[in-house]
């Protein structure tokens, strides 16, 4: 049995190593190198590389997600935020905790032909973009076609994140001044296309009132299986509620030691009243650096403390 073991494990290795050979990441003594430290320290053959100065986490991560065919941003990582674990990191904690949300949700779904939701937090500075273009990602790296739309169009995010320009987007598509279009496509994710707020108009929630957002999705219904939409902070104005019953359902987003119960209840209360089914609650915790406090969430997100997702905010 440990004959067999023995074998198993150098073929494993042997496999590794030629695909990095492939890669032109490593030469052939290297991998040798690599395999011996491999078996001596019982680790795990990218380990042992980046142990040995021979490759970064990031080389192990490109070659590792071309040998499952995961989407990742790593062959170029221009202008993503690097706050965008799922993305540059897919194999950390943070990126695991977006995918259990993404399962939890599909399971949730399952009944839907579409996945279709509105991303929503009471205040700013709560996380709440930085879920949604997480779960955009997420949700395009299994070969689901997913449109993000940033409907907040007060205090836009998702170009920042995503280092794209805003010149034109949802504001000038519902505004009568661009066609009705996707976006653009996501760099390195050929799944995910971007639809950005555009220029800030004078009046948001009028652009946004029923049918408008709603007709735009169902233009666009063919081409896509999960929509997910960034909305503006519920606190600072009623398009939350606009978009949120356009959309349909909703997921609200809370930030622990910062976030009010009684706030999270109203916002509760806006979506039920608008007709939105809220699917669940996302709790979560992370410190912001003094640099990011011009993008919501953004620092150093502690998602793998996640904290259990209710039915209900109101269940806590």
């Amino acid at each position: 049995m440990a004959t067999e073991t023995t074998s198993t494990s150098a073929g494993t290795a042997d496999k590794m190593g030629s695909r990095f050979v492939e890669a032109g990441l490593l030469t052939e003594a290297q991998v040798a190198r690599v395999v011996e430290l491999q078996n001596s320290a019982h680790i795990r053959f990218g380990e042992a590389a980046v142990k040995l100065g021979l490759l970064t986490e990031q080389n192990v991560q490109a070659v590792l997600s071309d040998q499952f065919n995961y989407a990742t941003a790593l062959v170029s990582t221009e202008g993503l935020d690097k706050s965008l674990d799922i993305a540059l990191a897919p194999f950390g904690m943070e990126a695991e905790a977006i995918r259990q949300i993404r399962a939890e949700l599909s399971i949730r779904l399952s009944a839907q032909e579409k996945i279709s939701l509105a991303i929503v937090s009471t205040a700013e500075g709560e996380g709440k973009s930085y879920l949604a273009a997480s779960l955009a990602l997420a949700f395009s790296q299994m070969g689901k076609r997913t449109l993000l739309i940033d409907a907040d169009m007060r205090s836009p995010k998702q170009h920042l994140l995503f280092g794209v320009e805003n010149k034109t987007g949802l504001s000038t598509m519902l505004a009568g001044r661009t066609e009705i279009s996707a976006g653009g496509l996501a760099e390195g994710f050929p799944h995910l296309h971007i639809l950005n707020a555009g220029p800030k108009p004078p009046n948001p929630l009028e652009i946004l009132l029923q049918p408008a957002l709603s007709n735009l999705m169902l233009q666009l219904a063919n081409d896509f299986d999960v929509f997910i939409v960034d909305t503006p902070a519920a606190q600072t104005s009623s398009d939350a509620q606009t978009i949120s019953q356009q959309v349909g359902m909703c997921l609200l987003v809370a930030r622990q030691h910062h976030s009010r119960l009684d706030d999270l209840r109203q916002t509760e209360a806006q979506m039920k009243t608008a007709g939105a089914q809220i699917i669940g609650t996302v709790y979560n915790q992370f410190a912001e650096e003094d640099k990011f406090d011009q993008l919501e969430g953004k620092g150093k997100k502690l998602w793998h403390r996640l904290r259990k997702w209710l039915s209900s905010p109101l269940n806590r």
